[in-house]
């Protein structure tokens, strides 16, 4: 067999086969986490069903031992059936609509627990015992007989022997109430600390279970139920009972069937319903769960199958891919094989182009690092004088470059110097002094003044171009042009909206300055900044720090940007600092960023001294945060100070 026919083979078996495995074992897994996931639920919810009954059936309960503790049925006062059945009603409160009769028997009187048979004499002793109850109270049966809405009848079945609810009847009723519920409710009746009878309810115990169960939740199609020892089987609705009557049990016989036959364990081996129960506490009642998961089960089969009809479909598209792989692999094998026949006939230029960094890929090179030691002496010397010249042009090259480099940037530094201003303008007002280090030869920091008014105004300008080099020093000879050509009455944030829209149909690229303004005119100071830091006012004599920040993009990013001007006062013996981000952006002995937060701190400190000593303080601090002599960005701040009054 071929090479590429066994890798073919290889790839079908090596994936196929373990796909399959993969996703038969996750959908079985997953069935059997979902099914145990359901049972726990249902068997919770099946606990909610018994403990939601035991509270109902003793709150009920209750509501009847308050009857008896509360009325006197004895009493002449109660002749008035209509008012003690309103009494009645009123005292059970919600409790009254699972009640169907109520029955008081005189002490003395025997319960037909004693099962008189229907045949009794109308003699019989236990016979006229019995027509000594008297029915207080029960509910008009509906066409379903099962006591449905209409008003309590106080006339029904009042005094002996009255047929409409037959003692036998009610008797029956009575066992299945001890079936189904537990026993019948029963209390006894006081007068002056003295039991004169008993009061027993009658209780439709199918109305009690469809109201518990008409409370517990339905999730998934579940359907709560419960079954009592005769197969009987209650439901919170009708149509719940039709979908149990539909559902088919193991053993080809339908659930309600396996239910009332008392299999419970033939409902749990259902494989497409989850049925969970469990037997009350009192009475002969089983509660019970039934929720469907054959359509959950089915859709995960749906999606095992899909995912593996997935996952053959991508291992064909690889198979696809992989055939060309495998003819690649055999063409370079051959290749090779080809080339070793070259080598051994005498040809040193044969050579394995196979590439890659495979098995095969590795062999090549051995192959090629083989015919290359041939020639490897023979041009090992050549290949060493040719370096060699190399070498030397390359260093004669550097050295004429070097020349060239220094000269243009010593010619580039003075030109720079020369745009600084030559001196400091002497005003009468105000202190100035400034600072500038740069990171290179030729920086991107600029500051410069304007020459006093006849107002006395004086505008201060400091800025900060991108970049180092010549191409900073373009942007500063731009900007200082454009301040020497402005109107010196032009305001400082329009000057900012045409110097941005000027510089940007200049076409300079991606050069771009940040650029802030400060003018001073009668005790008043106007700023506005084109993305520069916030400017520093020091506030006399308190030496509290305003921080003056305007808003605005650097010159030459957009054409079309507007800028805002703050105004504040500048009383005697203010200054105000005025910064590029250099000393900001420096780092401490820490190696974090000095920051904005500790040079407001530094300039509380020195703020109050004159311009000259507060610039030597912030000299200090640049050069202690720069050992090597030279920063990592160019440093520049320009202290203005009015002078104090005398």
């Amino acid at each position: 067999m071929k090479l590429r026919s066994q890798l073919v083979l290889a790839f079908l078996v090596l994936a196929v086969l373990p796909l399959a495995g993969i996703v038969g074992y996750s959908t079985v897994s997953s069935a059997r986490a979902f099914r145990v996931a359901i049972e726990v639920e249902s068997e919770e919810v099946a606990r909610q069903i018994s403990v939601g009954l035991e509270r109902t059936r003793a709150d009920l309960r209750g509501s009847i031992e308050a009857l008896g503790a509360m009325l006197a049925f004895d009493d002449p006062q109660y002749v008035d059936r209509e008012a003690l059945v309103d009494q009645l009603l009123a005292s059970l409160g919600p409790n009254a609509d699972f009640v169907d009769s109520l029955e008081f028997v005189p002490a003395g009187i025997p319960d037909f627990v004693d099962g008189m048979p229907e045949s009794a004499a109308a003699d019989d002793p236990r016979r006229r015992e019995r027509e000594r109850r008297q029915f207080v109270w029960s509910r008009p049966r509906g066409p379903d007989g099962d006591g449905s809405p209409g008003r309590a009848d106080p006339q029904a079945g009042t005094g002996p022997g009255v047929e409409s609810e037959p003692a036998d009847e009610l008797a029956r009723e009575y066992e299945r109430m001890n079936r189904i519920f537990g026993g019948p409710l029963s209390v006894s009746v006081h007068r002056d600390e003295r039991v004169v009878g008993e009061v027993h309810a009658g209780v439709r115990p199918e109305r009690l279970l469809r109201t518990v169960l008409r409370r517990i939740p339905r999730r998934g199609g579940s359907v709560p139920f419960a079954l009592d020892a005769a197969g009987e089987i209650f439901t919170a609705v009708p149509e719940d009972l039709d979908v149990l009557r539909k559902v088919p049990c193991a053993g080809g016989r339908l659930l309600v069937d396996s239910l009332a036959a008392g299999d419970i364990e033939a409902c749990g081996r259902m494989s497409e319903w989850v049925i969970a129960t469990q037997t009350a506490a009192v009475g002969e009642l089983l509660y019970g769960i039934a929720r469907p998961i054959g359509p959950s089960l089915a859709g995960m089969r749906r999606a095992a199958l899909r995912n593996f009809g997935v996952g053959v479909g991508l291992m064909s598209l690889s198979l696809l891919a992989a055939a060309p792989l495998a003819n690649r692999l055999t063409r370079r094998l051959s290749h090779l094989t080809r080339q070793v026949d070259r080598l051994a006939r005498g040809d040193s230029a044969a050579r394995a182009r196979l590439g890659g960094r495979d098995e095969v890929g590795k062999l090549g090179e051995a192959f090629n690092r083989m015919a290359r030691d041939q020639e490897k002496s023979r041009r090992q010397l050549l290949e060493q004088e040719r370096h060699r010249r190399q070498q030397e042009v390359d260093r004669r090259l550097l050295e004429a470059e070097n020349e060239r480099q220094t000269s243009e940037l010593e010619e580039a530094r003075r030109f720079q110097l020369s745009l600084l201003p030559a001196s400091l303008p002497e005003h009468p007002d105000l202190e100035i002094a400034v600072f500038l280090r740069t990171a290179s030869e030729v920086g991107g920091d600029y500051y410069d003044f304007s020459r006093p008014g006849q107002d006395g105004s004086l505008t201060i300008a400091v800025g900060d171009a991108t970049g180092h080099g010549a191409r900073a020093g373009t942007m500063v000879t731009v900007v200082k042009t454009l301040l020497a050509s402005a109107d010196p009455g032009l305001d400082l944030a329009d000057f900012l909206s045409r110097a941005t829209a000027w510089i940007r149909s200049m076409k300079l690229g991606r050069r771009a300055m940040a650029l802030v303004l400060a003018r001073y005119r009668e005790g008043v100071l106007d700023l506005a900044s084109a993305g520069m830091p916030p400017v520093l006012i020091s506030r006399c004599p308190s030496g509290e720090v305003e921080e003056i920040m305007s808003s605005g993009v650097p010159l030459g990013t957009l054409a079309v940007a507007s800028y805002e001007r703050n105004r504040v006062r500048f009383g005697p013996g203010d200054s105000a600092l005025l910064m590029s981000d250099g000393l900001p952006e420096m780092l401490d002995a820490s190696g974090e960023p000095v920051g904005y937060p500790a040079i407001a701190e530094r300039w509380r400190e020195v703020g109050q001294r004159p311009a000259q000593e507060a610039v030597a303080e912030f000299e200090s601090w640049v050069e202690e945060l720069s050992p090597q002599g030279v920063p990592a960005d160019d440093v520049t701040f320009v202290v203005v100070r009015r002078r104090p009054s005398e």
